[in-house]
């Protein structure tokens, strides 16, 4: 079956714009979204950088394995457009881990396409940062949450905050580094259990952090209404949650600074 005379035509143009001398032209080619696979192909060899970033920006599935040979690819910006694509495939993405720069290592834990697989790479990384992005991440499997359990404080830290594991939260919320406890005093996901434990942390930070992020009973805000630390009870009387009652306690308090806020707390009543 032969094209339409109108098809023809416009596949003529787009080839005469990918050929043609100027850039402005090449790029006009590679943005069109009647652009063949042949002529994207021929682009991805584009000598200009501007021609190949926007065949890697090029989101349909004819790009998929083009990307592969762009993931590579000495511009910056056209790596970066390979990894906003939500074409990119796993494999491309675990190269891509260990890219020089890091804007395109720090875009893979959120991409759509990181798998398993991509996940393992990132706790292979040398890059903390990527590490704990991932750690960050939601649903994690059981595997890379254990792996990333094995890694620094600060990355344990970040998947203390964020797990919606129960058993790597408990491991966590108990853990003998009080930093690795306070990212476990962030998550919304703690148990009535933990947050008894957690209000009664040796370290301040821990208890800070509880108030913080976590919506507690009156048992635990009572509690922390006496805490020996300063910025424990100044974040007490700071929380919009706080009752009436602690914050008339927390008024009276010796420390002006937790008195002048609960005072200003109790003006907005």
């Amino acid at each position: 079956m032969y094209p339409e005379s109108g098809e023809r035509t416009n596949t003529e143009m787009l080839w005469k714009l990918a050929k043609d001398k100027r850039v402005k032209s090449r790029v006009t080619a590679a943005r069109s979204p009647d652009a063949s696979r042949d002529i994207l192909e021929f682009l991805v060899a584009d000598e200009a950088s501007a021609v190949r970033r926007t065949v890697a920006a090029w989101e349909g599935p004819e790009v998929a394995d083009l990307l592969r040979t762009l993931g590579g690819d000495p511009d910056l910006k056209t790596r970066q457009a390979v990894v906003a694509n939500p074409h990119c495939s796993a494999d491309v993405l675990r190269e891509l881990v260990n890219d020089p720069h890091e804007s395109v290592r720090w875009a893979i834990p959120s991409h759509p396409r990181t798998d398993i697989s991509v996940r393992r790479a990132i706790t292979a990384s040398q890059d903390s940062t990527l590490r704990r992005l991932l750690a960050e991440s939601d649903e994690l499997e059981p595997e890379i949450a254990r792996l990333l359990m094995d890694d620094s404080p600060e990355i344990k830290e970040s998947l203390a905050a964020h797990t919606t594991l129960p058993d790597v939260l408990s491991t966590l919320a108990a853990h003998p580094n009080p930093k690795v406890r306070a990212g476990a005093a962030q998550n919304p996901k703690t148990t009535h259990e933990q947050r008894h434990s957690l209000a009664r942390d040796p370290a301040a930070l821990v208890r800070a952090n509880l108030l913080k992020f976590v919506e507690l009973e009156e048992e635990e805000l009572r509690l922390l209404a006496n805490d020996r630390s300063v910025n424990v009870r100044w974040w007490l009387a700071t929380c919009p949650t706080t009752p009436l009652g602690i914050l008339e306690n927390l008024a009276q308090d010796p420390h002006p600074e937790v008195a002048s806020q609960a005072t200003a707390a109790l003006a907005r009543w």
